[in-house]
């Protein structure tokens, strides 16, 4: 398989793992395929890597790497974006609900909304994109214990936020009540 063809076979991937990462921004879709258009650009430009196992984490580097980019730039005019609604200090700010998504979506990506960028960037990687803990930490550019340390708070931080959001006692979370049985 070429280079090429490779990059190819990644695109469906990279444009998953793109949405999730700019999930709440008001135009997700339209930014997340900018964003894997860009990284694709820039990987064919690049030229043929060394090794073939390489392409996959450099993809997916390359991406995390202009998101991270886009978002500084846009943390650069943090004002306005608050004002309008459309960023925070982590990251991207919820998009207010919308109709057409059910709400166990809509919380979770109001969940994922509350995550920093770090913290989010790891759990998509490991999570949605079934990297494991090596190739993910590869992929961001970092130690494993690093890695791991994001992981935890993300994970920590996603539990609090969905089960805030769920406080109301449904009949299946409330606690059973012993019966007497004769």
């Amino acid at each position: 398989m070429s280079f090429r063809d490779e990059l190819v076979s990644l695109t469906p991937r990279l444009r998953r793992y793109a949405r999730a990462l700019v999930a709440a921004h008001p135009a997700p879709n339209d930014l997340a395929d900018d964003l894997v258009r860009s990284a694709l650009q820039s990987l064919l430009d690049s030229g043929i890597p060394g090794r073939w196992f390489d392409v996959e984490i450099r993809a997916y580097s390359t991406l995390t790497q202009l998101h991270r980019e886009a978002s500084k730039s846009a943390g650069l005019d943090a004002r306005a974006a608050l004002e309008n609604g459309h960023s925070c200090a982590g990251g991207l700010r919820p998009a207010k609900r919308t109709e057409g998504l059910g709400a166990p979506r809509d919380r979770l990506s109001s969940a994922l909304g509350t995550l920093g960028l770090d913290e989010r960037e790891a759990l998509l990687l490991v999570v949605l994109e079934g990297f494991g803990y090596a190739r993910a930490a590869r992929i961001l550019k970092l130690s494993r214990a690093v890695l791991m340390a994001r992981l935890s708070r993300a994970r920590d931080t996603l539990g609090r936020a969905l089960s805030a959001e769920g406080s109301a006692p449904t009949a299946k979370s409330r606690a059973p009540h012993l019966r007497l049985v004769k």
